[in-house]
Parts: structure tokens; sequence; C-alpha cells
């Protein structure tokens, strides 16, 4: 019988079969991790454009907080020039009204004192008030002279008067007048006396009132 050994190229062959098996791992690993390097390169990049636009807009977003606080300052300064130019405006007023107000407080007084005369009102205000009540208004024909005023005093936009007429209508027809004109407000009679002139012994009425000044 013919005997053949078959086991040294068979132990050969599968040592090249292993080498090769090897190789083939060696290649796909390094094809692997090129990829993998390739995807984590690709991975990063695109990392790197997201925080490069998020940086810019971050950038922008100070810029544009830096210009409104910039405008919100001078918006601030320009509202506080506004209040100081108001403030010196309402000053100012506020002298011209102190300064003019005790003449046109006199000048009032002379109109409603005088013939034909009358308080300063205006004539729709006055006609309304004449359709509601036909007995309110003053008298045109009340004669001026009928009453005098003996003292006049006044102390921070308030008036205290304090006269004589001949009558009590003569005293009412007055506290009428000073009721409807616009520069007297919340006008009060606080007392009424029967005196007699010690010289020729006319009697009249004393009167005093008090009244705010609306100027």
């Amino acid at each position: 019988m013919i005997r053949i050994n078959l086991l040294p190229g068979g132990k050969a062959r599968g040592a090249q079969v292993a080498t090769a098996n090897t190789q083939i791992w060696y290649i796909v690993y390094a094809v692997v991790s090129v990829v993998w390097l390739v995807l984590l390169a690709v991975n990063y990049l695109g990392l790197g454009d997201q925080l490069a636009q998020k940086l810019e807009q971050n950038r922008s977003l100070d810029t544009k907080v830096t210009r409104l606080t910039r405008e919100t300052q001078e918006l601030d300064a320009l509202q506080l020039r506004l209040k100081s130019s108001e403030e010196l405006e309402a000053t100012v007023a506020e002298l011209n009204r102190a300064r003019t107000g005790p003449t046109r407080t006199i000048l009032e007084l002379s109109k409603i004192l005088s013939l034909d005369g009358g308080p300063t009102i205006r004539p729709e205000k006055l006609e309304q008030m004449r359709r509601d009540n036909p007995l309110s208004g003053f008298n045109r024909d009340w004669d001026p002279k009928r009453l005098w005023i003996e003292r006049f005093a006044e102390d921070n936009r308030s008036c205290s008067i304090e006269g004589r007429g001949k009558t009590n209508e003569d005293v009412a027809e007055f506290l009428r007048r000073l009721a409807l004109s616009e520069l007297f407000d919340g006008v009060t009679l606080e007392k009424t006396e029967a005196v007699k002139d010690r010289g020729t012994g006319t009697n009249w009425i004393a009167f005093s009132l008090k009244s705010k000044l609306a100027y």
C-alpha cells in the first residue's frame, strides 16, 4: 500500500490562510479607523462652523445691547433735560401768575364794582346758566355805588374782603358777581352785621367774606 503524508503541506497552507485573514482584519480596521477619523473631522468642522455662527450671533447681540443701552442712556438724559425744562417753564409760569395775579384780582373787582360792568365769565356759560335757571346770573342794572370795600387782603391765593352795603340785597348782588367770576372760587360769606354811621346816622350792612383765587 502506498501512503501519502499531507500534513506538512497542510500546515503551510493553514499558516498562509491565517496570515491572510490577519492582514484583512488589519486592512478593515485601518479602513474603519480612517472612516471614523474622517467622520470625526467632518463633525468637528461642522461644530466649528456652528460655534463660529453662535459667536458671531453673540457679537451681534452684544453690539445691539450696547447700542440700545447707549440709546437708553441718551433717552434718559433727554427725558431728564425735558423734565428740567418743563419744571423751569412751570416755575416761570408760576412766577408770572404770582406777579400778575394780584393785578388781575384788583382789575376784576374794579369790573365787578363798575357801572355797566360785571364778572368775567364766558357768555355761552352765562347764557346756559340762565336757560337752566332764569334767576341765575347777575343784575346788570345794579348800582355798584351802593357798596364799597373797606379791606382787601390776599395770602397764597386766598383773599378776605370786608366792606359795607346799603342793604342785604346789595351785599347779595356783590356775592353773586364774585361767585360768577372765573377768578374767584369758593366764595363764602362769613358775617353780616347792621351798623350805623356815627357821623351821618345812616344804617349799613357790614360784611366779611373769603374766597380762593383761581390764577
